[in-house]
């Protein structure tokens, strides 16, 4: 596997191509600590990291892969940002989640996108089932991400 996270590999894995990537206008720290730290503090504050990047036309697609680590068992920061500023153009779209956990499997995660979704006007949707893959077994996911993208498609 290439030397980036667990998220990434998975990833690779679906699709075969390089990670398209959410940036911030203030990058996350490599230091888990300080990673830690900033992500209790935009969740007690509701304060979610700032895009910084550039989205195709989402209009174009008809399924939209949502792929995102869970956080705090729930939907990561990023994601939410992400669904914050474009889940107005999900409309009519079906979505498919995949995430990597560490231990207590997709927690909420699809519940808040649903309910952003719905609080950012999209309507129409439906999802595919989750995958869910734990962090720490991605390299030995293959068979379960072939049968998910089978399904999805």
């Amino acid at each position: 596997m290439p030397s980036v996270g667990q998220f990434e590999c998975m990833f690779f894995c679906i699709f075969n191509v390089a990670s398209w990537r959410c940036f911030f206008e203030n990058s996350y720290s490599g230091n888990y600590k300080d990673t830690l730290a900033r992500a209790n503090s935009e969740r007690d504050n509701q304060d979610y990291p700032e895009l910084n990047m550039q989205v195709p036309d989402l209009s174009q697609y008809d399924t939209v892969y949502l792929g995102y680590s869970i956080w705090a068992m729930t939907l990561s920061h990023p994601m939410r940002s992400f669904l914050s500023t474009y889940g107005d153009q999900l409309s009519d779209k079906q979505i498919a989640p995949f995430m990597t956990q560490g231990g207590y499997g997709q927690g909420d995660s699809v519940e808040q996108i649903r309910s952003i979704l719905k609080q950012k006007g999209a309507n129409n949707n439906t999802f595919t089932r989750a995958l869910v893959v734990d962090g720490n077994k991605v390299d030995q996911a293959d068979k379960r991400v072939d049968e998910w993208t089978s399904q999805v498609n």
